[in-house]
């Protein structure tokens, strides 16, 4: 197998990982560790690739063999990127050609191998961990997966006639699913015993919507796997019997029948067309079937269907074979053994006589004497099936189920002393039996009811509680993200009895307080926007911090990231009704000073441990507000963690990663701190990114408004040289959207990229061993976003590109997503059509296998329009046969 070739970083990250794995390839915690290596860790899989050719005799079973399907799981193909590049870049529906949209359909679809670590399934389903491994099965997890489905109309597969494409498209996806299949069998999903290839696809063709169930849409809809290619397979053969029905039927007499489930229920579909498939054919083939296959119809519905539809077609002989194999029933042997015999007989003759139903509704003639048997059979059931459709009782896949919620009117009989005990006895611990929502509902529609109640008991604090908490959850307004300019007349009519639930929440028992804590916590998150010009609501709230921050410090922390944790907890909801009860802030006012402000961010500041840690997550979310309304309590309670953010803590910068950017004199506090976060890997990638954005954003900010820079040049080279592809891409992506922006500042688009490239000049760092593919997709369209400054621009990042994965166009950003007329624009004079061939033949690579972008052509044609001459260009003609391929 060939290797990549490495560049002199790339290669220092090999020799790094040759040293610290070449004796640990029998280490279960490394090989985990490779599974998490994505297309961006290229010096890493070369090196385990390479370390395994050389070791691989000393490398015992299984680890062996789990080091090759970890192998095979690399070369997957990137089905969520293919699928969003099909959707995305619209090719599909704007003349992409022929070899690159049946490579990008077959990507999506293609089955491919899927890896999930042992320990992981391990720990989420509680099991106990083999010491000595003995099969794969002991180290890995493995399974068969895909990308998201493609429907005919993805396609516009209705108006495509092309009757050459449409058989190539046909045996690439019969190639990608034959593979699949071959796949399954060799990590132990098809045997003799089981077949789990069938179970992962309801119906092998697309279902029409007039077949939809009420709540319901087309049965695979959710399914990877097998399911996309099968579908989308059967849906191209049916569209080419169309246009040449002898080429259909090549491809359908090239499914291996004989040794896999799909392909025989495949066959099974195209048989319903007589015009595809002889009735001789038909006959042999349902009499062939075994009597799980002939019997199932959950598990193989086209058998079923075919039976039925072509019913008439086949020969007397072989219909009263059939009768008499019906009439028969299926065989016990196959029911539960739990089933008793008389009510398995039963159970045996409903499917009988749902089978020959099935026949009758298709427009078939049962023979007189089945008919009577049938007709006699359906008396003696107590209650017989009526099927109604030749698809009845085939699996329906995920159907939305409406259930009436229960009124809770019976309480309203009960008598007013005994109501609170009888809701009490009905509310269940976990609220979800009909019991308990009966009783939610009652108090969710009678709140006031409920607080006299309430205030009228001296039950003991435990029954309290659980009224408490089920009023929390229940009684809420009914959009909560309405305010009180523009709520409705319904919620605004809740508002002062929600204004006496916070008086009495203000007044309850400590005790009470801690068994209820998550339903009133998350009852004053649902009403922060409507009270929070309200005294009571700050009461309440002050009422519960305390036991929400002793109840968050309590818990055993889980496995969780703090955003996480912070999204739902006690202290995650007070804090978000916190926020959004702020006041607005204006000049010469200090809105923070009037009670009872002062005490609740003395209360927020006092927190400890995790409720702390959350706290101070949700506050930087909002870090620009706190600075401008609060700037010394800011520092301390955000800027202050932020620029000591460590270990757990540096998720802080998540939440500052989608703020807008602080003001100057904050943001020269935490620089250093902000791009240390850049180069941190306990940080996502996207993060990381996203933080880049504000760094660089900044920085044109201060440029244009000619003062010193904020955050030193030193320290963003550092970030750029430092932080991964990543953070580089992210950052070139503030400098095309200020480049792009519609507001004119500067006066003129120009000055803009005058702006940017004497950053790009300072900053951007200079080795050449820091090019990538990635970075190159996104300098790409920098030109482009340039305007008018096209070729300069391409002058300004020419020795930073690298061939990458190019589909097409739409990646140079010479297409305007707003016209439809698929014109080349920025591109006008010679100048820039010998730029955009330097960008073009920078970028498309003429390798083996290298992705060549969908309308090249159209792009050399339009550098021949404006510069002649280049049509001679080396560079040009290289370009010019790749677009043929």
């Amino acid at each position: 197998m060939s290797r990549p070739r490495l560049s002199d970083a790339d290669s220092k990250i090999a020799q790094t990982t040759w040293v610290f794995a070449k004796d640990r390839l029998m280490d279960r915690g490394v090989l985990e560790w490779a599974l998490e290596f994505t297309d961006q860790h290229l010096a890493e899989r070369a090196t385990f690739r390479q370390l395994f050719d050389y070791h691989s005799t000393q490398v015992a079973e299984p680890y062996r063999q789990a080091w090759r399907w970890v192998f095979e799981f690399w070369d997957r193909p990137d089905a969520g990127t293919s699928y969003d590049r099909l959707l995305m870049k619209r090719d599909l529906r704007s003349g992409a050609s022929q070899a690159e949209t049946i490579r990008l359909v077959v990507m999506a679809v293609k089955p491919w191998l899927k890896i999930e670590s042992r320990g992981k399934l391990e720990s989420i389903y509680n099991e106990v961990r083999a010491k000595r491994p003995k099969t794969v099965d002991d180290l890995l997890w493995l399974s068969v997966s895909s990308g998201e489905r493609l429907t005919p109309d993805d396609l516009n597969l209705e108006n495509i006639k092309d009757r050459d494409f449409l058989f190539e498209l046909a045996n690439a996806l019969n190639s990608a699913l034959l593979s699949g299949l071959n796949l399954a069998a060799r990590i132990g999903h098809v045997s003799e015993r089981q077949d789990s290839t069938n179970w992962q696809v309801n119906r092998v063709y697309f279902v029409p919507p007039e077949q939809y169930p009420d709540g319901g849409g087309e049965p695979d809809r959710y399914h990877d796997g097998f399911a996309p290619s099968a579908k989308l397979l059967f849906a191209v053969v049916e569209q080419l019997a169309t246009t040449d029905r002898a080429a259909a039927q090549r491809v359908i007499a090239s499914w291996d029948i004989g040794r896999w489930k799909l392909y025989k229920r495949l066959w099974a579909a195209a048989a319903r067309n007589d015009e595809l498939v002889m009735s001789s054919e038909v006959e042999g083939f349902l009499q062939r079937l075994d009597d799980r296959e002939f019997w199932s119809a959950s598990s193989y519905p086209e058998f079923a269907e075919v039976r039925a539809l072509r019913w008439n077609s086949l020969s007397a002989t072989t219909r009263v074979a059939l009768e008499r194999r019906l009439l028969k029933g299926e065989p016990l042997r196959f029911l539960p053994k739990r089933i008793e015999r008389a009510e398995a007989t039963i159970y045996a003759k409903r499917r009988a006589v749902t089978e020959l139903q099935r026949i009758q509704v298709a427009g078939a003639i049962l023979s007189e004497r089945t008919q009577t048997l049938l007709n006699s059979a359906t008396a003696n059931l107590a209650h017989p099936p009526a099927v109604k459709s030749v698809t009845d009782g085939f699996n329906l896949g995920v159907t939305l189920v409406a259930s009436e919620r229960p009124s809770g009117e019976r309480f309203h009989d009960v008598p007013r002393a005994k109501l609170l005990e009888e809701l009490e006895k009905n509310l269940n611990d976990d609220g979800w039996n009909d019991r308990s929502r009966e009783v939610s509902d009652f108090i969710g529609h009678n709140p006031e009811l409920t607080l006299e109640l309430l205030g009228e008991s001296e039950a003991p604090s435990t029954l309290v509680a659980k009224i408490w908490q089920s009023l929390g959850y229940y009684f809420r307004p009914t959009d909560l993200n309405a305010t009180i300019d523009n709520a409705s007349e319904e919620d605004k009519s809740k508002i002062p009895t929600a204004i006496r639930t916070c008086v009495a929440i203000a007044a309850l028992p400590e005790r009470t307080v801690e068994k209820a804590i998550e339903g009133l916590t998350s009852w004053m998150s649902s009403w922060d926007r409507l009270l929070k010009n309200s005294s009571e609501f700050l009461s309440a709230w002050l009422a519960l911090w305390p036991v929400a921050v002793a109840a968050v410090n309590e818990r055993q922390k889980v496995d969780s990231t703090l955003s996480e944790r912070s999204f739902a907890s006690p202290v995650g909801n007070l804090m978000r009704a916190f926020m959004n009860a702020c006041p607005q802030i204006s000049p010469n006012t200090k809105p923070f000073s009037i009670e009872p402000w002062p005490r609740v961010l003395q209360a927020v500041e006092e927190a400890a441990g995790d409720a702390k840690l959350q706290a101070q997550y949700q506050l930087a979310t909002s870090l620009c507000y706190f600075l401008a309304a609060q700037p010394d309590w800011s520092f301390r309670n955000i800027l202050v963690p932020l620029r000591d953010a460590e270990g757990e803590s540096i998720e802080l910068w998540k939440a500052v990663s989608r703020a807008r950017l602080p003001q100057r004199e904050f943001l020269g506090q935490i620089a250093p701190a902000l791009i240390k976060a850049t180069m941190n890997a306990k940080l996502s990638s996207d993060i990381r990114g996203h933080l880049a954005e504000l760094v660089i954003w900044s920085a044109i900010v201060d440029r244009h408004d000619g003062i010193s820079p904020t955050i030193a040049k030193n320290l963003i080279q550092q970030m750029l040289r430092m932080g991964g592809d990543q953070v580089r891409s992210h950052a070139l992506r503030s400098m095309k959207n200020y480049m792009k922006r519609d507001e004119k500042v500067p006066e003129h688009p120009a000055d803009r990229f005058v702006l940017v490239s004497s950053l790009f000049d300072e900053v951007w760092p200079k080795e050449l061993t820091l090019n990538s593919r990635q970075v190159s997709d996104a300098l790409a369209d920098f030109p482009a976003a340039a305007g008018a400054r096209f070729a300069e621009a391409v002058g300004l990042v020419a020795p930073y590109l690298t061939p990458f994965d190019c589909w097409s166009l739409w990646e140079y950003g010479v297409f305007q997503h707003e016209n439809e007329d698929r014109a080349i624009h920025h591109v006008e004079t010679a100048a820039d059509a010998d730029a955009f061939l330097t960008l073009l033949d920078k970028t498309v690579g003429g390798e083996e296998g290298a992705v060549v972008p969908n309308g090249l052509d159209k792009a050399l044609q339009h550098i021949g329009l404006k510069a002649p001459k280049l049509e001679k260009d080396v560079r040009y003609q290289r370009l010019l046969t790749l677009s043929r391929r």
